[in-house]
């Protein structure tokens, strides 16, 4: 491909971002332990029309606009595109689909390295004028204000102090790197593992002035979760601040460089639930087919948010949806009667050998409920990855008691065999495991 038809796809990008999508955000999701960070591309929603982007430029697949030299994904903007005036963005946006995250899960942003300008005069990147930086400001600054003694929490396993998420902070990228806050919180997602949150960006001096020279701007960011080890790998976004198509479309070209052979990234797939995987832990368990059969014991109407529970689409949800999550799962943790009395459902635990998580499907509070994982650390010692406010669901659920901070489980299911197990919480999210001896449950 010539570098003249080149010039003119990347420009036709401009365009297309200019006119139809105006921009494209960022689409977050998680695999077990990791975050991961790509090009929006659920259909339907607003910022992730990534087939017609493709379209419109007649791309090969795979051809997105990416970073020679690290293989980085890059992210285009517009500082003009802002209802205050120039220089000011609120893109890219950042979104998760339903279930690509956990409920109830922290998402924050790691701003890294240094800013760096594209110098139309000169046609190279380099630093910006020293007085010149780039302010992200919106994220939250809750980090602080978490609250890790449950006492304190009413009952919760972890809240934030009043006014916690309302305390707004900025990050600044300078040519002498990151600094105010380099780590916010953007959002937490709903139940479903839901958000969509716009941030805004501005391009300004140590005045605090809005403005600056004209040409491209290039910040480097990395997101992070309260629930994951693993933080994204860190991705560009390239502002436009004042040139015309042609002139940006040469800044880009600078990062891209000239087609290669080279294979394109692989994209991972968003994770979607699986069929009868009602507790979307991904699998199908005992688990799911006793919280099937508990939904239709007490006649739960087919709602949005219980939707998965009828599995065989049939617009109700009673023991033939059970009857089919059972079918559908290989576990031997489904060896259970579907005609099973309630009280089978008395098992609100298990623990996970290969990954180390512990799942509490119920704890109780006080008069609440609620789910949680706790991820191992070290030995005997776990950290509390996810919890949520949920309804009581088991017969005999773990009890987390508030004043002794002791969490008291009375069945752990584990590598075939049930446990008594009691932990302590001894702060900061950690909880300790100081009695563990095999049981035996009876379902009478």
């Amino acid at each position: 491909m010539s570098r003249p038809v080149l010039y003119s796809l990347v420009a036709a990008l401009m365009f297309y971002h200019s006119v139809f999508a105006q921009h494209l955000d960022v689409e977050v999701w998680g695999q077990g332990n990791a975050l991961f960070a790509g090009y929006c591309r659920t259909p339907g929603v607003v910022g992730c029309d990534l087939n017609g982007l493709t379209q419109t430029l007649q791309l090969p697949a795979g051809t997105l606009p990416i970073e020679n030299a690290t293989g980085r994904l890059i992210f285009l903007a517009d500082f003009r595109d802002f209802s205050g005036g120039d220089f000011k963005t609120k893109n890219p946006g950042f979104q998760s689909a339903q279930n690509a995250l956990l409920p109830n899960e922290l998402l924050s942003y790691r701003a890294l390295g240094t800013l760096k300008y594209w110098d139309p005069v000169l046609s190279s990147w380099g630093n910006p004028p020293h007085d010149i930086h780039v302010r992200l400001f919106g994220g939250l600054e809750a980090s602080r204000q978490v609250i890790s003694d449950y006492s304190q929490c009413a009952g919760q396993l972890f809240c934030f102090s009043e006014g916690g998420l309302g305390v707004d902070g900025s990050t600044v990228f300078s040519a002498d790197g990151i600094l105010g806050s380099p780590e916010l919180v953007v959002d937490v997602t709903n139940n479903n593992g839901i958000l969509h949150t716009h941030l805004s960006f501005f391009l300004e001096n140590w005045q605090g002035e809005i403005g600056g020279p004209v040409g491209a701007y290039l910040v480097t960011i990395q997101l992070i979760s309260n629930a994951r080890y693993f933080p994204s790998e860190p991705f560009l976004i390239l502002f436009n601040a004042g040139l015309d198509e042609n002139a940006f479309a040469a800044a880009l070209l600078a990062l891209i460089g000239e087609p290669s052979n080279r294979d394109p990234i692989p994209q991972p797939v968003i994770p979607v639930s699986i069929q009868g995987d009602v507790d979307l832990d991904g699998d199908v368990d005992r688990i799911d087919v006793a919280l099937i059969l508990l939904a239709a014991q007490n006649n739960e109407p087919l709602q949005p948010e219980n939707a998965r529970f009828d599995v065989n689409d049939d617009g109700i949800i009673d023991r033939a949806d059970a009857s089919l999550a059972k079918a559908l799962c290989t576990l031997r943790l489904c060896n259970i009667p579907t005609d099973a009395p309630a009280t089978a459902l008395n098992v609100a635990t298990v623990y996970d050998e290969k990954t180390g998580m512990l799942s509490l499907n119920d704890i109780q509070v006080h008069d609440q409920h609620y789910r949680a994982q706790l991820q191992l650390q070290d030995e005997a010692l776990f950290v509390l990855a996810t919890v949520q406010l949920d309804k009581s669901r088991y017969v005999s659920p773990a009890r987390y008691d508030v004043e002794s901070a002791v969490l008291e489980i009375p069945a752990v299911f584990t590598n075939g065999k049930f446990y008594k197990a009691v932990l302590r919480n001894i702060g900061d999210f950690k909880f300790r495991l100081e009695q563990l001896e095999e049981t035996t449950v009876a379902f009478e």
